[in-house]
């Protein structure tokens, strides 16, 4: 990836990562270093979040392309730690 583009999407993880806390701090289902996406893709079957992740969803495929379950699959990323330094991701499941 070229520099430029790594640095606009560790910018945009980061301000990712903020609105999901910004959005809901005092509760217990908020984690720091989860993305919006990625909690919605783990409390999906809830509301609110069955609501957001089916805007995000539709955001992220009919606007951005992406494809469909952008939501899930933030969260199968963030349990990989794919955000992490290599050395601190997990490798099916064990890690590193």
């Amino acid at each position: 990836m070229k520099p430029i583009l790594r640095a606009l999407y560790l910018i945009f993880v980061a301000v990712d990562q903020l609105l999901n806390v910004l959005s809901n701090p005092f509760s217990s289902e908020t984690w720091p270093d989860e993305t919006l996406s990625a909690r919605c893709g783990r409390l999906g079957h809830r509301n609110p979040y069955k609501f957001w992740k089916a805007v995000i969803d539709w955001v992220f495929e009919r606007i951005l392309r992406q494809g469909p379950n952008h939501c899930v699959l933030a969260h199968e990323k963030e349990k990989t730690r794919y955000h992490s330094p290599p050395a601190g991701r997990l490798s099916k499941g064990v890690e590193q």
